[in-house]
Order: structure tokens, then C-alpha cells, then sequence
């Protein structure tokens, strides 16, 4: 009987991938073996977190780095950090930001759900431009007094033709300006986007989540110029107790046994082989989709793989939009085991990126079933 029988809850199979609902993603032995020996002892936290940001700022080409408790908490930390700096008396007001720089820019086009992050720091959004875009010169023209940062949302997966500021050019302006630019990169890793890339470029602070890689869910980092880095850590939960700064951060307390399984798992990714990484993908999309054609009612259609995503469209073509919702909320979600994917109008959308081994098999044979019940 499995840990989550015994408390009574169901077990997902999971075909939607990187999910926060889900839980995130697995980490590999290595990594929780280094969780089990953490546990042996304990270590001053300060001391884990300097070096360990060493580690981080050795694979990202950065001067420093800093764990956090996921990227969303990096992304409140790094603005904590551009608008009270080292000052003890600011860090303990946060999130009370008036009479400092609390203002953070942002293109309109790249609005999104976690942008409120730098509020709960006490920032105040600046957006520019509109859904047609934004020019350097609209940018240049919000930085003011009250300026502390430029957020920039990196997606490798937009096209070249996105109308924005590219983040080399948002760069060169927060430069000129004296204005540091946070780049949230949560999901933007190896192989596709080397780790170096966002500071290779002069981004100040870049913010990742621990989960695209195989760390704990409950992990990410941030990584980027040394007095900035020393600033997220005064403003981290540990900031408190060891430099008595009274620090904002206190309620994104990450553990040692965490913090050693990301970096575990961080280095692990980096020496993957990916290529054979994507051949085990691609063969588990492959089985599905050979297993499923022929479907009376059901057409399979592939997708261009993405970033975290190896997959392909489920098209059930006699279905309408309300009658695939209610299949994928009813029968797929609350079947046992439960099976999540995305839905698309009348297609169901397969992501192979989360499915342990042999996993596809249970998947092909549940999805045959309800499918073939269905035509």
C-alpha cells in the first residue's frame, strides 16, 4: 500500500506536466538520497546557503546566487532586494515602501499571472506600451526617481516577431539608466536555454524554479550581480536571525534537506545526457500515439515540442466543446487512477514529460478504454 492509499488519497497519472497542482515534477535517487543524509545532522543555514549560492553562480556564469523556497519567492526577494538594498531600516518596513524606489516596469505585452510578485514586496507595476507593443523610447520615458527595477518574463518560446523590447535591448536601457533588470526565467533551462544565457547578456538578477529540473518542488533560485545576491539574502528568512534585519522573507523559509537535493538534482540536469532524454520521450509519445490510432471518432495530430512539452492532440471529432470537457473532468479526472492532461476546445493535449517509467503503458491503456467506451 503506497503512502497516499494510507491517507486516503488518489493517485494521479500525470499527462499535463509541470504542474503546480500536480505537485510539480520527481526528482531524481540522487536527489533524495541527499535529502535523506541532510537529515543526518544539522548545519548553520547561512553557511549551506553561501555556498551552495556558489555552486549556482559557478553553473550560471553569475557572481552570486541564492536558493529560495520556488521562483515566485526569488521573484519577491529580487524586488525586495532593488528597492531596500542593504538598508537594514528599509528591509524591516517592507512591505511599507513609501519614501523609496518602489516602482517596477513592465511591457504591457508581458503581463502575466506572477508579476504580482514584486507587490508583495511592496512594488508598485509600471506597465508600458499596449498589445501592439512597446517602444525603447516609451520604456525610457517611465524610468523616473522612483524606479528600482525593470521585470522582463523570458519565454524562448516566442516567436522572433513578438512585438516587444527584446531583453538585450531592455538590458542596454536599464544600463544607461542605472536601473537593474529582473528577468524571470522559471522554466527556461537546458538544453534549450543554457543557464548562462540571462547573465552572459547583463541581466542583473534571473530567477528559476527548482521543479523544470528536477529539484523540489518547493525550490528555486535566484542568480545574478554579488551586491544585489547580498541584498536577497538579507531580505531571505534566515536574513532575520543571522544579520537582524527583520526581513520580509520570513515566511519563504526553504529547508537544508531541500537545499541540498536542488543542487543534487541542478547538477545532476547539467551533465543529462539530454539527447537520450529526448529519445525516452519521444518513444513514449510514439507508444501512445501508435496504440491510439484507429480510433473509431478520434484523430491523432502532433504538436511542435516546446519547452517541457513532448506530446501530442487528441481530437475527438464527434465530440463537442462541452462534451469533452465533461469527459476529461468526469471520467479522466475521476477515474481511478485519476488522469490529467490539458484540453483544448474538443481535444485532449498529451504531455509525456512527467510520466515515469513504464507509466505510458497505464496511461495508453486507461485512455483506450474510455476512448473506445466513448466512439
Amino acid at each position: 500500500m503506497s503512502i497516499y492509499t494510507k491517507i486516503g488519497v488518489k493517485r494521479v497519472i500525470n499527462a499535463l506536466g509541470t504542474a503546480t497542482i500536480l505537485g510539480g515534477s520527481a526528482f531524481p535517487t540522487d536527489a533524495s538520497d541527499a535529502m535523506i543524509e541532510a537529515n543526518t545532522c544539522y548545519v548553520e543555514m547561512w553557511q549551506l546557503h553561501e555556498q551552495s549560492g556558489k555552486i549556482l553562480a559557478e553553473a550560471t556564469g553569475a557572481e552570486a546566487g541564492w536558493i529560495t523556497s520556488g521562483c515566485y519567492a526569488a521573484l519577491v526577494l529580487s524586488a525586495a532586494a532593488c528597492i531596500a538594498g542593504k538598508d537594514a531600516d528599509k528591509i524591516r518596513k517592507l512591505p511599507d515602501t513609501r519614501g523609496m524606489k518602489n516602482q517596477v516596469i513592465i511591457q504591457r505585452r508581458h503581463r502575466y499571472f506572477f508579476d504580482d510578485a514584486v507587490k508583495v514586496a511592496g512594488g508598485r507595476l509600471v506597465v508600458v506600451g499596449n498589445e501592439s507593443g512597446c517602444s525603447q523610447e516609451r520604456m525610457e520615458a517611465a524610468i523616473n526617481r522612483k524606479t528600482a527595477a525593470i521585470l522582463y518574463f523570458a519565454d524562448e518560446t516566442r516567436p522572433a516577431s513578438f512585438p516587444e523590447i527584446p531583453l538585450n535591448e531592455v538590458i542596454k536601457i536599464g544600463k544607461m539608466q542605472n536601473v537593474p533588470v529582473i528577468v524571470d526565467a522559471a522554466a527556461q533551462i537546458p538544453p534549450w536555454v543554457p543557464f548562462t544565457k540571462y547573465t552572459a547578456m547583463g541581466a542583473d538578477l534571473v530567477c528559476y524554479g527548482g521543479k523544470y529540473f528536477g529539484g523540489p518542488h518547493s525550490t528555486g533560485f535566484v542568480v545574478g550581480r554579488k551586491e544585489l545576491i547580498d541584498s536577497v539574502a538579507l531580505q531571505s528568512f534566515i536574513g532575520h536571525h543571522s544579520k537582524n534585519t527583520g526581513s520580509l522573507g520570513r515566511g519563504y523559509k526553504i529547508d537544508r534537506q531541500e537545499i541540498t537535493a536542488m543542487i543534487v538534482a541542478l547538477q545532476k540536469w547539467i551533465k543529462k545526457d539530454h539527447k537520450k532524454h529526448s529519445e525516452d520521450l519521444d518513444m513514449k509519445a510514439n507508444y501512445l500515439k501508435s496504440a491510439l490510432s484507429g480510433i473509431p471518432g478520434v484523430k491523432i495530430e502532433d504538436m511542435p515540442d516546446r519547452i517541457l512539452f513532448v506530446g501530442f492532440r487528441i481530437i475527438l471529432e464527434n465530440k463537442t466543446i462541452e462534451e469533452t470537457e465533461e469527459l476529461n473532468e468526469k471520467v479522466l479526472k475521476g477515474g481511478d487512477p485519476s488522469i490529467w492532461l490539458n484540453r483544448n476546445r474538443n481535444s485532449l493535449i498529451v504531455n509525456v514529460w512527467c510520466l515515469y517509467d513504464n507509466e505510458e503503458k497505464l496511461l495508453c491503456d486507461r485512455l483506450k478504454q474510455v476512448l473506445t467506451s466513448q466512439s
